[in-house]
């Protein structure tokens, strides 16, 4: 099976109260691509000619832009952050990537996903007169993944 980026979700989570309220990453976005940056260790040891690597890291982030449709939650936060230079805690969030290619033998709406805590940079809006204004930035991942699966028709999360 041939995976089209349609099928490679990812739901932001905006925390209200004591809770965190997933949003299907879509209107208005044109690109949230996934970058994992490894981070390689290179040594080369006295008696040979190449060297050896080792992956010792990762800093992975997504890079993002969206038009600015006002009234769509994910989009009308990110501006608050930009607008706002919001700092620290203000501007941490949570996205879940679903793979809508893989779903969970015997569960309807329900598929395999990984959890990232991620630190928002958010780009002040910008753009010509004429044209749809548009957001940038970064969701940068902080800590490690966590593997679970994610229900799709009632936007949580189970860790495994």
């Amino acid at each position: 099976m041939k995976v089209t980026r349609n099928l490679i979700r990812e739901y932001y989570g905006i925390p209200t109260g004591g809770e965190t309220v997933f949003y299907y990453i879509n209107a208005g976005f044109v690109k949230c691509d996934e970058e994992n940056n490894p981070k390689v260790d290179k040594t080369a040891f006295v008696g040979d000619v190449n060297a050896t690597c080792a992956i010792t890291g990762y800093e992975n982030g997504w890079k993002y832009e969206a038009q600015y449709v006002k009234g769509d939650s994910v989009v009308d936060d990110l501006a608050d952050i930009a607008r706002g230079q919001k700092l620290g805690s203000d501007c941490e969030r949570v996205l879940v990537s679903v793979d809508m290619a893989a779903p969970i033998e015997g569960q309807t709406g329900v598929y395999h996903a990984r959890r990232a805590a991620i630190a928002v940079e958010a780009s002040p809006p910008t753009g010509d007169p004429k044209s749809i204004t548009k957001l940038a930035g970064t969701f940068h991942q902080n800590g490690d993944l966590t593997q679970g699966t994610f229900d799709i028709t009632q936007k949580t999360f189970a860790a495994q």
